[in-house]
């Protein structure tokens, strides 16, 4: 198993493809992350306000390093159209060594 590692995978949805694409190229452009991929539309089912409820969506991997974590999260809560966003934060356990440098080199 390889060490720990800086990095961190944000997980997001929103409903809109040009939202997910705003909140990329800004997150990209202020140096809190690496890359974003964008999937969809994606099917969510959930449970709002008592009701089952079905959407589609598009999910946004987001990559970038634990110490960028706060300043994305505070970024990615003012940016999001929804009243109480999907907002998940994963570490990374371990990445290859170029990959984890080119991550940081580009969050810093």
């Amino acid at each position: 198993m390889e060490d720990s590692s800086p990095l961190a995978l944000i997980i997001s949805t929103v409903e809109l493809e040009a939202d997910a694409q705003r909140i990329a190229n800004d997150l990209v452009a202020q140096s809190l992350a690496a890359c974003v991929q964008i999937d969809g539309p994606i099917q969510s089912v959930y449970r709002w306000n008592g009701r089952v409820e079905q959407a589609n969506e598009f999910r946004m991997m987001i990559k970038t390093t634990l110490a960028v974590w706060p300043k994305l999260k505070e970024r990615l809560l003012k940016m999001h159209p929804y009243d109480e966003p999907e907002i998940i934060m994963l570490p990374i356990a371990g990445a290859s060594q170029g990959y984890q440098a080119w991550v940081i080199d580009q969050t810093t």
